[in-house]
């Protein structure tokens, strides 16, 4: 069976992705999908079912991103620059064939996208593992 330590991880890093994947990607890509039509002189038109698929679709994507984050830094150990260094590739890869065909405009709109997704995620994971090891620590000096 397991443990709540060992699925807790992987919980917490697919919820913060989900929600940080649904302001970022989700909402960041809706106004990117916008420029581009613009850039590119295409009638921009809005629907709330497109503009709510584009959103969902962001969630999710940020749902697996953050599931590739916890495993890579379940992979990498305590190596924490490789943890992101695999998660950034990963996740490269994943947006870039999610771009094609890949063009100067979309790498401008959507990698910045990707990039503060995985900055906020970083950071935020890091600010949750320290409190965990406070609180680890609290419970065992007890």
């Amino acid at each position: 069976m397991l443990s709540r330590a060992t699925v807790a991880p992987w919980w917490h890093g697919g919820l913060l992705g989900a929600a940080l994947g649904t302001a970022f990607l989700g909402v960041g890509g809706r106004a990117a999908m916008r420029g581009i039509a613009m850039a590119q002189g295409a009638p921009t038109g809005f629907s709330l079912g497109g503009s709510l698929t584009v959103v969902l679709l962001g969630a999710a994507a940020g749902l697996a991103a953050g599931l590739i984050y916890v495993g890579s830094t379940k992979l990498a150990g305590n190596r924490m620059w490789w943890a992101r260094l695999l998660f950034a590739l990963v996740v490269l890869a994943i947006a870039l064939r999610g771009l094609r065909p890949v063009d100067a405009l979309k790498l401008g709109l959507f990698l910045p996208l990707f990039l503060v997704y995985g900055v906020f995620f970083d950071r935020l994971w890091a600010r949750r593992s320290a409190a965990l090891l406070t609180q680890s620590e609290t419970v065992h000096a007890t």
